[in-house]
């Protein structure tokens, strides 16, 4: 089994996004789902760039997308909490 690391520090980061969490993100068990967690990686990224003027998704002619991601959990998550995600946005 390999050893997995803890979370990096947030000093390591320079851009933190609030998230909120909904009710139907919560499974039968009261468990986020695995699919959630991507769903709200989509949300933190579009919004840094839609509130920096790169993302017009109304008018815009350009369209961006996430070329790799990956997650890491540490702990469990669940509605009603409200995440803080970090773009990586380069």
């Amino acid at each position: 089994m390999s050893e997995h690391s803890g979370p990096s520090k947030r000093s390591a980061y320079k851009i933190f996004r609030i998230v909120g969490t909904r009710w139907s993100d919560n499974d039968i068990y009261g468990h986020m789902n695995n699919v959630v967690h991507y769903s709200l990686f989509d949300t933190a990224v579009n919004g840094f760039l839609i509130e920096n003027g790169a993302l017009d998704i109304s008018q815009g002619r350009e369209v961006f997308v996430v070329v790799e991601s990956g997650c890491r959990y540490h702990a469990e998550m669940a509605f009603p909490e409200v995440v803080t995600a970090i773009p990586s946005v380069i």
